[in-house]
């Protein structure tokens, strides 16, 4: 029994679609950009040189901001009153929204501030 042809343009399709997802997106680059917290006042904005700053009410805390992994980044803020060790959170980009889960279980989601 022969195995029917399967046309070119279906191949391709699927074709690009494995090399697509195998890419992933880049979290790194992703995350580069402001995000408003959506049901909050926070306002966090990543740059591509790893440095962040955090905006919520009449304060602004800045810092570093360094990949543990693909989904796991830390973030090290100062600001006027406040000092405190790294937070190591999980995070997930999914499109235009950014989630964190902070260290005490908090989950803080942001979308893309425009």
């Amino acid at each position: 029994m022969a195995v029917p042809a399967i046309p070119l343009r279906l191949l391709s399709a699927a074709l690009l679609a494995v090399l697509l997802s195998a890419c992933g997106i880049d979290t790194e680059e992703a995350i580069v950009g402001k995000w408003e917290e959506i049901e909050g006042p926070e306002v966090v904005e990543f740059d591509a040189e790893g440095n962040v700053v955090l905006h919520f009410e009449d304060m602004a805390l800045e810092g570093r901001y360094e990949f543990r992994s693909s989904d796991v980044i830390v973030l090290d803020l100062r600001g006027p009153r406040v000092t405190s060790d790294p937070i190591e959170a999980p995070l997930r980009i999914d499109g235009d929204v950014l989630t964190f889960t902070m260290p005490d279980g908090r989950v803080a989601t942001y979308g893309r501030a425009n």
